[in-house]
């Protein structure tokens, strides 16, 4: 409604008088006929007016920080005097994305990392009324990184010789309490309760922590991914005992959902922050559930996640178990170890929180192969990549006009599919139009999935937002036939099996995907022989040539985004591979190569990326941001460069650009002066095993993945060209947060103190 009218339509004319209206339009009977000369006139003006009112409203708006334009953000913040951090405004990327997949919702294809100005200058006053307070330091240590945090003051947990007359500190715990598992597995840690003599070092992450003048802000920087409805993987022949909250079967701990702090005023509690629970505290959660008069229907880390007729929901709970379709109550589950699987009595539903392994007792066994096992629960993983349960609806397909959209859950509802090849053959049967098969649940899919797209045509299979369906393939996802301009997209989805392009194909899509890598993690049987390990196959396969001997895939592009996979395998004569912030596990063999293995892929283009193994391709068009851990072979290397990149020793590549560590060697010599050669290539060597990559975990389907450790060198961990760390993590842009936090330090902290960042996960 503008200021000047409370009208709809025609607001200018309809402030004039009634007779003028009628004499502008005598002949004019009803609202749709053409207006008369004076109205056409206006209906130009009010165009202007209803800008210049959109203007004035503008105006006001931008004097509240709540609704004002973002460029106008920095301006609020002068004028109470803070410094501009950085925020979602300066992530680079996204235009690729938008150049690659212009079919997507959209607009922005710009990663979220949950940072903003606009809060933080909204607080800025609120947080200057509690200066140098410990709740407020921790509270914006968390909003200013996005991360989970808790702040200690270390000289609390100092040991000292107490007064008995006054200030006496009963929680200073000299030596820990033995009889406490709980208390024990907390120690050295955010939450240790016991106390330490003085360490005179400076603070850093592992050590000089204890001291009188020193803080420690500890970090979360996992977070907690949670899946719902999730079939369970059962170990073994139907009727076993034995499953895993994993649907790969691979063992991972079991993580505490991230909650909000009971109260502002006060520190964050061991529940609040996502973290891999630990069977001390599961089983002291388990303990006093069952010590209660009635038993609750949730405890701190076990409850319903949804509503469920005769049971009390409880918000932010860790995990949850169904069997046949029934919850499994507190007062049947155990706590255990389950490392060497022990099968418990009767009823009884036993978890290992550190494996995420489920043993079954006997009745419950012979319920869960009735109908199944269903879980609930959090795993933990450094950001949003390869599909999960969170918002990805810009990356979702815009279906165009005509496009036929199916639909495929387990609700039975009609109008939708029970299965994914259902789904696919109903698409067959009404000609093969545009199509989008959209998977609406996590369920576990066995189908047997083969796909032959018609040309010029596209067919998708995509998991709808916040949902991460898993497809075991029985067999690889075949596409077949010969058509150079048709268009395969796979959205959202975790594949435990791979792709074969057995004809020809245009475009081949993933999106949020993940190929796992090897095509399975699932743990072997203990009770079985151990047998010889099977083939690593290609996470994606093209034929090479047609049936008539003709090349094949010659107007191939595989474009990936936020996907992981394993080893590519395209012809040389394919036009490209780009992939933008995606995982590329060889498994220590070759990860990118042409087909056969022992040549050449295509053209590449990869940007915020990590390859781990081997690369031989025709050329690289554009790598940038990225981690190749593995010998690079490029043919055409007059093509293409290589920027803010580890490329290993001993790659033949295009022309490089801030590559390490080259430009690590190049610095180092530098500042050493004139060298003889053996002292130059001792200092290389020294160099090229410094800066080289360093992860938390190299197996995928643990928490920190591909995550940089700690320790790895800085010009790896804030190389990229924003400064972020290289590789598929960089568009979190972890250095970022942390510089921050030192900047907000530089005001809020009081003086004296020393701050230390402790990065916990």
């Amino acid at each position: 409604m503008s200021a000047y009218s409370t009208a709809l339509r025609d607001k200018l004319f309809s402030l004039l008088p009634a007779y003028l209206q009628e004499l502008d339009g005598p002949d004019r009977r009803n609202p749709g006929d053409p207006p008369g000369p004076l109205q056409a006139l206006l209906s130009i003006i009010e165009g202007q007016a209803d800008a210049l009112d959109a203007d004035i409203l503008q105006l006001y708006n931008d004097a509240f920080v709540e609704t004002c334009e973002p460029w106008v953000i920095p301006y609020i913040g002068d004028l109470v005097g803070t410094t501009p951090l950085f925020d979602e405004s300066r992530v680079r990327g996204g235009d690729s994305a938008g150049e690659l997949f212009g079919n997507l919702n959209g607009p922005s294809f710009r990663p979220q990392i949950g940072l903003g100005n606009r809060a933080d200058v909204a607080k800025t006053i609120y947080y200057r009324r509690r200066k140098g307070t410990v709740p407020m330091l921790e509270e914006m240590a968390r909003d200013v990184t996005g991360w989970p945090a808790h702040a200690v003051e270390f000289f609390q947990r100092l040991q000292w010789t107490q007064r008995i007359k006054n200030h006496i500190r009963p929680q200073a715990i000299q030596c820990p309490d033995l009889r406490s598992l709980a208390r024990l597995d907390r120690l050295d840690g955010a939450f240790d309760e016991t106390c330490r003599t003085i360490d005179v070092r400076p603070i850093g992450e592992i050590e000089g922590w204890y001291g009188i003048r020193k803080i420690g802000f500890f970090l979360w920087r996992l977070i907690a991914q949670k899946f719902e409805a999730v079939d369970a993987c059962r170990q073994g022949a139907a009727g076993d005992f034995r499953w895993r909250f994993s649907p790969l079967g691979q063992d991972a701990p079991l993580f505490s959902a991230r909650r909000r702090e009971d109260e502002e005023t006060g520190l964050s509690q061991r529940r609040h922050v996502p973290q891999a629970l630990s069977r001390p505290d599961f089983h002291e959660d388990m303990r006093r559930a069952l010590l209660q008069p009635v038993i609750p229907d949730f405890s701190e880390y076990y409850g319903l996640f949804d509503p469920f007729a005769g049971m009390v929901l409880a918000e932010d709970r860790a995990m949850m178990i169904f069997i046949n379709g029934a919850p499994v109550p507190i007062s049947r589950i155990r706590c255990r170890n389950l490392e060497a699987w022990g099968q418990p009595a009767g009823n009884q539903v036993a978890i290992d929180v550190m494996t995420g392994r489920i043993a079954l007792g006997p009745i419950a066994a012979a319920a869960a192969a009735a109908g199944g096992v269903r879980v609930w629960f959090h795993h933990g993983f450094p950001g949003n990549l390869g599909g999960g349960a969170y918002r990805r609806r810009p990356w979702l397909i815009k279906p165009p006009a005509g496009a036929l959209i199916l639909h495929v859950d387990g609700s039975g509802d009609p109008g939708t599919f029970s299965t994914i090849a259902a789904a696919l053959a109903q698409w067959v049967a009404t000609g093969r139009p545009d199509c989008i098969v959209r998977v609406h649940d996590n369920r576990t899919y066995s189908d047997a999935i083969a796909i032959e797209p018609a040309d010029g045509r596209f067919i998708a299979i995509e998991a709808a937002d916040g949902s991460r369906p898993h497809l075991r393939l029985p067999g690889p996802l075949a596409i077949t036939g010969d058509h150079d301009t048709a268009t395969v997209t796979l959205g959202g989805l975790l594949i435990e099996g791979r792709v074969t392009i057995n004809g020809s194909l245009g475009r081949l899509r993933l999106i949020h995907t993940t190929l796992v890598p090897g095509q399975s993690i699932a743990a072997p049987d203990p009770v079985l022989p151990p047998g010889p390990p099977p083939p690593v196959q290609a996470s994606v396969t093209a034929a090479a040539t047609r049936a008539d001997g003709s090349p094949a895939n010659t107007e191939l592009r595989l474009e990936a985004a936020f996907s992981i996979m394993g080893r590519l395998r395209l012809p040389e004569h394919s036009e490209l591979i780009a992939l933008l912030d995606c995982a590329v596990d060889g498994l220590g063999g070759i990860a990118i190569a042409g087909v056969p293995a022992n040549s050449s892929g295509p053209s590449c283009r990869i940007e915020r990326s990590t390859i781990r193994g081997a690369v031989q391709v025709r050329e690289i068009d554009l790598a940038t941001d990225s981690i190749f851990d593995g010998r690079i072979t490029v043919l055409r290397q007059q093509i293409g460069c290589l920027r803010f990149s580890y490329v290993m020793p001993g790659s033949t590549t295009p022309r490089r650009y801030r590559c390490q560590p080259d430009l690590a060697f190049k610095r180092a010599s530098e500042i050493a002066g004139p060298m003889t050669p053996a002292e130059s290539a001792v200092l290389r060597q020294e160099t090229e095993m410094r800066v080289r990559p360093e992860y938390t975990s190299e197996a995928f389907g643990q928490p920190a993945w591909l995550q940089l450790h700690r320790k790895v060198a800085t010009e790896i961990a804030t190389g990229s060209e924003d400064g972020a760390d290289m590789g598929v993590w960089c568009h979190l842009k972890q250095p970022q947060r942390l510089a921050n936090l030192k900047l907000r330090l530089d005001e809020y902290l009081p003086f004296g103190l020393e701050a230390g960042f402790i990065r916990v996960t």
